[in-house]
């Protein structure tokens, strides 16, 4: 088995309230001796799911979620008024 170690970073916007947010993922990638990869995702040092399956919005728990690339949040938010 071979796993390498990836960090991915997402952007994260809720289609149903319009909070926005991001977060920074360490991936565990492993490849067994049959050519099948796992993933394992951890967020603050705590193992989470995926977040590119079923995000959901932490501030009213809505699942009409847009992933973008990192940076979008932040850079969204120098144009609020």
């Amino acid at each position: 088995m071979r796993t390498k170690h990836i960090q991915r970073a997402y952007s994260f916007a809720c289609l149903d309230c319009g909070h926005g947010w991001e977060g920074i993922y360490d991936i565990d990638v492993t490849v067994d001796e049959h050519a099948r990869i796992t993933a394992a995702y951890l967020h603050d040092d705590q193992r989470v799911p995926s977040p590119l399956q079923s995000p959901q919005c932490p501030a009213c728990e809505g699942h009409k979620i847009r992933i973008m690339r990192p940076g979008r949040v932040a850079s969204a938010h120098l144009y609020e008024t």
